[in-house]
């Protein structure tokens, strides 16, 4: 089973080891079943971000050496970098990227800025050409619902698109069923909206496992004051699906999986 969201990296103040949580991941894998997982750099989200340093927590967390785990990262691109002069083409460069991972909410992305809208181009031309895949973060939010970005989808059919956390649900299944290219993960979603998820989607191998993991440790103990563990945590956010789906058949192939 493959876990589509994964984080390392800077969250507010706590600071999230790569090749920790790697470990962390890997030794519950009798009880999740998880065999590789997609991961980005939430010290993107930092006022400082600086592409130099995600490139050297990237070439970290790659370091990290296993027969049994499968980790490839995703580049997550501000429009810090498209200000700075940064081109897609030079920032994906270092590293084989899986995909390129947006955050609306978190970065200010602006259709009237010729610069933003010149690199998102940038963005999903790539991932177009190299049949690679854009994980954007969805909420509701105008800024981050799951259509904000709907002519990219219609216009570079060959980008893999998933609406991460795939809230909201109705207008997420809607964008799902209307394009191909368009696929969805189940970051943080709660039970009732996963139930829903699974009636709403006409094919649903189009709904990817994402666990949005340590961000859910992080929320749970800080603002529920809940007692989990890092590991009782990922098994809690793995587990919840068995209870709809059966991951061996259900996760496994997703219809989003690089050849």
């Amino acid at each position: 089973m493959t876990d589509h969201h994964i984080h390392i990296g800077q969250f507010n103040e706590i600071y999230y080891d790569a090749l920790e949580l790697f470990e962390l991941i890997e030794s519950t894998q009798e009880k999740t079943g998880v065999t590789q997982i997609r991961y980005s750099s939430t010290s993107s989200c930092r006022d400082d971000a600086e592409l130099r340093l995600v490139e050297e927590e990237i070439a970290y967390a790659q370091s990290y050496e296993s027969e049994k785990l499968i980790a490839k990262p995703y580049l997550w691109f501000i429009p810090r970098y498209a200000e700075q002069g940064i081109s897609v083409k030079n920032a994906t460069s270092a590293f084989d990227y899986c995909g390129i991972k947006l955050h609306p909410a978190g970065q200010k992305w602006d259709e009237e800025n010729e610069v933003h809208v010149k690199s998102l181009h940038q963005i999903f031309a790539w991932a177009d050409d190299n049949a690679k895949s854009i994980l954007i973060h969805c909420g509701s939010q105008k800024c981050d619902l799951p259509a904000r970005f709907e002519k990219f989808f219609a216009e570079y059919t060959n980008a893999r698109v998933v609406l991460a956390h795939s809230n909201p649900v109705m207008e997420t299944a809607l964008m799902v069923n209307r394009y191909k290219n368009v696929f969805c993960d189940t970051a943080c979603i709660e039970r009732k909206d996963l139930k829903k998820l699974l009636t709403l989607i006409n094919d649903n191998s189009k709904i990817l496992f994402g666990s949005d993991f340590p961000v859910t440790h992080y929320f749970s103990t800080h603002l529920f004051r809940k007692k989990y563990s890092m590991e009782e945590e990922y098994v809690k956010d793995c587990g919840m699906f068995k209870e709809f789906v059966d991951p061996e058949t259900f996760f496994v192939a997703s219809a989003c999986e690089e050849a």
